[in-house]
């Protein structure tokens, strides 16, 4: 079984993501976000996470460099989803390392999960 963290501050579609993924046979672990991701991630290594970039504290673009510079999750999968749309926050992303980037407006939750697998199934499988 698969292990999905997601990192989100928004707990109505944190819940909503969990839920999806779970009913999809993902394992899932949650956070909001912050101290409480790189807290999760240094216990136990996901087979791909799920990051929001606005979140209070410490944001995802920060997150995302510590998921790449720590040896033991710097190969993991990285999808981004956010309300970040201009091509800026796209490409800075992807230059710390995102191996997708969806705008939480654009996706419904099966093409999430389908995102989420084809990236699984490309790195494990």
């Amino acid at each position: 079984m698969y292990k999905i963290l997601i990192i989100e501050d928004d707990a109505f579609l944190r819940k909503l993501l969990a839920e999806k993924l779970a009913r999809e046979g993902f394992q899932v672990k949650e956070t909001a976000g912050g101290k409480d991701a790189m807290e999760h991630l240094a216990q136990e290594v996901p087979h791909a996470v799920l990051l929001d970039l606005v979140m209070p504290g410490v944001d995802g673009f920060q997150i995302l460099q510590e998921i790449r510079k720590n040896p033991a999750s710097k190969n993991i999968p990285v999808i981004v989803l956010s309300n970040l749309g201009e091509q800026e926050h796209v490409d800075r992303a992807r230059s710390l390392g995102a191996d997708d980037y969806l705008i939480k407006a654009h996706f419904i939750l099966d093409e999430i999960v389908e995102r989420v697998s084809a990236l699984i199934a490309k790195r494990y499988v």
